[in-house]
């Protein structure tokens, strides 16, 4: 089913925010690179300018009938698509798109999301072997209203075949659209960077087809996250340590650097399995 989903709210949101708003933790931490705070604010003075746009594209639920009318949009016929997970990795990513596509990736930030690890697949497996048994979940995006949220990615243009074959690749997750720049362009600062909307893949914390996809109770299947922490890293040493400082576990405030993998204790308070 396709919906018009406007973000109001998120425009709003824009309209009020002040000087010092800007100024956000993102940009201000030591932990991760970033850009000075007037770059910052002129960066998401020029996101929020696109916000008015960004609510004229359909947001579509899963499992996304209908998504091929976005294509309307693009007026090259090439679908701009954001990846923040396994899309990073060329290899994984060839599986559903043609080598042209994988081709047209490059790093990326989008802004206004939060990655959070509460996807919960059922059968993790492939990921290895005598695994915890709450190694159950993968990545996810959460949109907010905070535009100065941010995550970093990748970003590739897919033409409609290409388009269908990640549809049907990424299970339980709705085709939402929101605001991106290029990863080189942000950290050179540039104040030309041009703000592009891309389309990602979100879980919401509701039931598609009658079956819920996402939890808080469990943790990332770690041979998963190893291999995207590997693929990040070829995007080059800043782009891997802002990915880890942008990726939260499901309780959406534990950063993944800050999770002790081998014990996995203390963190989620879950007596579920």
């Amino acid at each position: 089913m396709k919906r018009i989903y406007y973000i109001f709210s998120a425009f709003i949101c824009f309209l009020a925010l002040t000087t010092s708003t800007y100024a956000s933790n993102v940009a201000g931490s030591a932990s991760i690179p970033c850009w000075s705070h007037t770059y910052e604010r002129t960066l998401l003075k020029k996101v929020g300018g696109e916000l008015p746009k960004l609510a004229s594209y359909p947001f579509f639920q899963y499992p996304n009938e209908g998504h091929q009318d976005i294509l309307d949009r693009f007026p090259d016929g090439k679908v701009l698509i954001y990846g923040y997970g396994s899309l990073m990795n060329k290899v994984s990513a060839a599986r559903s798109m043609k080598p042209e596509a994988v081709k047209s990736m490059q790093p990326a930030i989008a802004f206004g999301v939060k990655r959070i690890f509460n996807y919960k697949v059922t059968d993790p497996s492939r990921w290895g072997i005598d695994q915890h048994r709450k190694e159950r979940a993968m990545l996810n995006l959460a949109t907010t209203t905070n535009i100065g949220s941010i995550a970093n990615g990748v970003i590739m243009e897919v033409d409609a075949e290409d388009l269908s074959r990640l549809v049907s690749r990424e299970t339980g997750y709705d085709l939402v659209p929101t605001l991106v720049a290029t990863w080189d362009d942000v950290m050179a600062q540039n104040p030309e960077v041009k703000i592009r909307v891309a389309y990602t893949f979100v879980a919401l914390n509701e039931l598609r087809n009658n079956t819920s996809y996402t939890s808080t109770e469990f943790y990332p299947v770690l041979g998963y996250l190893h291999a995207i922490q590997e693929a990040s890293q070829t995007y080059g040493p800043e782009f891997a340590t802002f990915w880890n400082a942008t990726t939260y576990l499901a309780n959406g405030t534990t950063k993944i650097n800050d999770w002790d993998e081998v014990t996995f204790m203390g963190i989620l308070c879950t007596q579920k399995p």
